[in-house]
């Protein structure tokens, strides 16, 4: 190297190392690999930054458009009434918001560019559009348009702003005056109530495709190492330092790590400029949110693509014959990898992911923490395990005079680096498949009978809670219902179970007869009431009476009633005209839901969670799927190379398949089965404390899948190293 120097010498290695990505054994796999994997792993680096933008957005938008209440801030004058309330559309609730200027000259919350007149509604566009079947835009009032996107906290949020139909309404208080908009600590109400922390999601999204992603990138990486190592020591004989190859290895992994770079940007771009409906969530991205951190987005990627550039240097070794990156089998990096992994183990165990646990987002991240760390070094110590076996089983073969015995023994014993490679995608892929499972079954025995229940009934049985209402109101609301409708009240007493009351007309609806005033048990009622008196009352056994619907009540110094609507479970149109007639005659903010509705909406949480943790967990499998196919693809290729000038010796092709066997079959055999035993101890925080259930077929299956993975894996590789056999010629390498 010594007649070279500066940028001459610098421009020469740069073009070395480039000429090197475009020929060469396996170049055209270890491309392919790279550019996808930089790609992914740029996507990734660049979600985490779009949900840093969509949190910033969110708290924005929430403190902004949030109340400011007189009794918080005392010395601020009244300009408005506020009164928070809730409904449902398709089961999923969503806030109604119920305003009344109290001056001229009051500002209209944020999203609307005038108060609502009375008797008016202004609904976001999301809530509009899922509640068209149930014609929702006349459910609250005249429809008035919609919420713009400055009043919401991203655009599939559900929201309604409701003003009533009297000036002045006898359900407003003190307590519901506000001087204005704008409260740093606001009380959540509309998609902030259920939105899931931003570092949870983010300890769930480098999870599921951070660890993955990493994974595909280090596989990518030492695709095809063999000769890279043999140019890395010619470098070395001709005096070349660290830098040196530092400059080859960047010049052969620039142009696939740039075009995984360019292609990983795309959807990025795409999302700073058009708002995105997340697939299975029901969630839309706001394109202005992405918007407003786009250089922080850009320089995520860029960033994720550079580190690839500095593992390419990092990941070569200075000397050897590049079947290993970093052997494993000193005796502190063993204690270092079992120590790591008993770390991740323990971190992992004692969390509590229940909904109720004392600080749900620290729990969340250090669950994550523990399930990367110890998935991460596992294949290591089964690659340590494996340079055990090779070397008993490279003694017993010679013994027995076993060649391919030998042969995958050696092996073992001498690559552990290669090993795990071999298995990382398959333990990854486990992890994944088992977190996504129990994330899925997440739920308690309450949600899970609601929506049986839902299921069932549907909109079929309407509970209504408002104050007491004229007689007047009572009466328009039966008419509007109509009489195919059976309407009851639920009256309760604190000395005697609740009272199901309700005309004679309501029971024929339901085609039972009369019962006497006196209250008397249901015993052979259809499953409406049955599912009524069990959610209502606490047992099926529901107490029945015929009587007028009472227009007074008092309980707790609070006049309330509560009314129950039976229709027919086919009726489509129930749940629309029922809550309309509610809002237009049961006061300011009744609150219409469906039977077992505060479990159902836990339900609903639950099962948006576990639908975007089958989002991730299916890119995190599509990463690790690819992991292990490169891998395969690489080490056949090496495989193929090394063994063919065997069979010269040997004679026979059965020296081939043995060692395939031994060598590729049985550790990803042994991954399969360590990888399925960690992520069920890894899963018993979700089964005991996160309502999880853990599938134990599932985990058959994917042993069961690992076998044969494993199985399929050592017969291509023994077959295609007896089909280069039989065109191996000596060369000059």
């Amino acid at each position: 190297m010594g007649r070279l120097s500066g940028r001459g010498l610098t421009r020469q290695l740069m073009a070395m190392g480039l000429r090197a990505s475009k020929g060469g054994p396996g170049h055209r796999l270890r491309s392919l690999a790279l550019a996808l994997a930089t790609a992914f792993l740029c996507c990734t680096a660049g979600t985490v930054v779009i949900t840093l933008a969509a949190d910033s957005a969110k708290q924005n938008h929430a403190q902004a458009r949030a109340p400011r209440f007189t009794g918080k801030f005392p010395g601020e004058r009244a300009v408005a009434h506020w009164r928070e309330s809730g409904d449902t559309v398709g089961g999923l609730q969503h806030s109604v918001i119920f305003i009344e200027p109290l001056t001229p000259g009051a500002s209209p919350p944020p999203g609307l560019s005038a108060w609502p007149r009375p008797g008016q509604a202004v609904l976001s566009p999301a809530l509009a559009a899922a509640g068209q079947r149930e014609g929702i835009s006349d459910r609250y009032g005249r429809d008035a348009g919609r919420i713009s996107a400055d009043g919401l906290t991203s655009p599939s949020e559900r929201l309604v702003y409701v003003r009533p139909t009297a000036a002045t309404s006898p359900e407003w208080d003190e307590t519901m005056e506000i001087s204005g908009f704008g409260d740093p600590d606001p009380t959540p109400f509309g998609d902030s109530i259920g939105v899931v922390d931003a570092d949870a999601f983010m300890a769930a999204v480098l999870g599921f495709l951070g660890l993955p992603a990493a994974v595909l990138t280090v596989v990518a990486l030492r695709c095809g190492s063999a000769a890279r190592d043999r140019r890395t020591a010619l470098l070395d004989a001709l005096g070349g330092m660290w830098r040196h190859r530092a400059l080859v290895c960047v010049g052969e992994a620039l142009w696939p790590v740039g075009a995984g770079a360019f292609i990983g940007t795309v959807p990025l771009l795409t999302a700073a400029y058009t708002d995105i409906a997340v697939p299975l969530t029901g969630y839309t991205l706001s394109a202005a949110a992405v918007r407003a951190w786009l250089p922080a987005v850009l320089l995520g990627a860029a960033g994720a693509a550079a580190a690839v550039l500095v593992a390419s240097v990092l990941l070569h070794r200075k000397k050897g014959d590049g079947r290993s990156p970093r052997t494993p089998a000193k005796d502190r990096v063993k204690r270092r990898y079992a120590l790591l992994c008993a770390f991740g183990l323990v971190l992992a165990m004692p969390v509590d992911l229940g909904p109720l646990a004392p600080d749900y987002r620290v729990s969340i991240v250090q669950y994550a923490i523990g399930i990367v760390l110890t998935l991460a070094t596992l294949p290591t110590l089964i690659a340590w395990s494996m340079t055990a076996l090779g070397r008993r089983l490279a003694g017993r073969s010679i013994a027995k005079r076993y060649p391919g015995g030998l042969i995958a023994g050696r092996w073992l014993q001498a690559y552990p680096g290669v090993v795990a490679r071999l298995v990382v995608a398959v333990v990854v892929g486990l992890g994944l498949v088992s977190q996504v499972q129990l994330w899925v079954s997440r739920t308690t025995v309450a949600a899970t009978e609601a929506r049986q229940t839902f299921d069932a009934l549907g909109d079929s049985v309407l509970i209504i809670r408002s104050r007491v209402q004229p007689a007047s109101h009572i009466k328009a609301f039966q008419e509007e219902t109509g009489r195919e409708r059976a309407v009851f009240a639920l009256l309760q007493d604190r000395r005697e179970p609740p009272v199901l009351t309700g005309p004679c007309a309501s029971w024929k609806a339901v085609h039972l007869p009369c019962p006497s005033a006196r209250p008397t048990v249901l015993r052979d009622g259809d499953r409406r009431l049955s599912e009524l008196g069990r959610w209502e009352t606490g047992t099926p056994d529901l107490r029945i009476a015929t009587g007028a619907i009472p227009t007074k009540g008092e309980r707790d110094g609070i006049a309330e009633i509560k009314l129950v609507v039976i229709s027919d479970p086919g009726d489509a149109s129930a749940a629309g005209t029922v809550r309309e007639a509610a809002y237009r005659h049961l006061g300011t903010a009744p609150l219409v839901n469906v039977l077992a509705g505060a479990q159902l909406i836990g339900a609903l949480l639950d099962e948006t969670i576990a639908n975007w943790v089958t989002l991730l967990g299916l890119g995190g499998l599509l990463m690790a799927a690819l992991a292990a196919a490169f891998s395969a693809l690489a080490e056949f290729q090496v495989f193929g190379s090394r063994l063919a000038p065997v069979g010269v010796l040997a004679g026979d092709t059965h020296v081939f398949r043995s060692t395939a066997l031994w060598y590729l079959s049985v550790p990803i055999g042994v991954a399969g089965c360590a990888g399925a035993v960690v992520s069920a101890v890894l899963g018993y925080p979700m089964v005991t404390t996160g309502g999880a259930r853990w599938a134990p077929e599932l985990t058959a299956v994917t042993v069961m899948g690992s076998a044969m993975l494993a199985i399929c894996v050592g017969l291509a590789g023994g077959q295609g190293v007896v089909a280069r056999a039989r065109s191996w010629r000596p060369g000059a390498d």
